[in-house]
């Protein structure tokens, strides 16, 4: 499993992904955001990716079902990680095609993503 829920408090869910990451990964990931939503709330995500290692290659990325269906719904996101990443992590996030402000900070930025996911 490439990730970890460290804390889930009904409106933040603080993730940390390392690794490969698999698309069943994503999916379980975007599952626990959904049940959120369903519920009513507007989940804001803070994802910390440490040894991060990319997508896992072969997989089918192309499913847009979770970002047309509830895409919108998860308030903001912010992304910690190395700067290598910015690029292709704003783009599989969908930075700019979607309602939800999302935002890469570098790995010494934690404090200020946490804060800025909380405004």
């Amino acid at each position: 499993m490439a990730y970890e829920i460290l804390e889930n408090d009904n409106e933040i869910i603080r993730v940390r992904i390392s690794g490969v990451m698999r698309l069943a990964d994503q999916k379980e990931l975007q599952k626990v955001a959904g049940d959120l939503i369903d519920r009513g709330v507007k989940p804001r995500l803070l994802v910390m990716a440490e040894n991060f290692e990319g997508w896992e290659k072969g997989e089918e990325w192309g499913d847009v079902g979770f970002l047309t269906g509830y895409g919108d719904s998860i308030v903001k996101m912010a992304i910690v990680g190395d700067e290598r990443w910015k690029e292709q992590v704003l783009m599989f996030t969908g930075k700019g095609l979607r309602a939800t402000e999302v935002e890469f900070f570098p790995t010494s930025s934690l404090k200020e993503a946490e804060r800025w996911v909380r405004a």
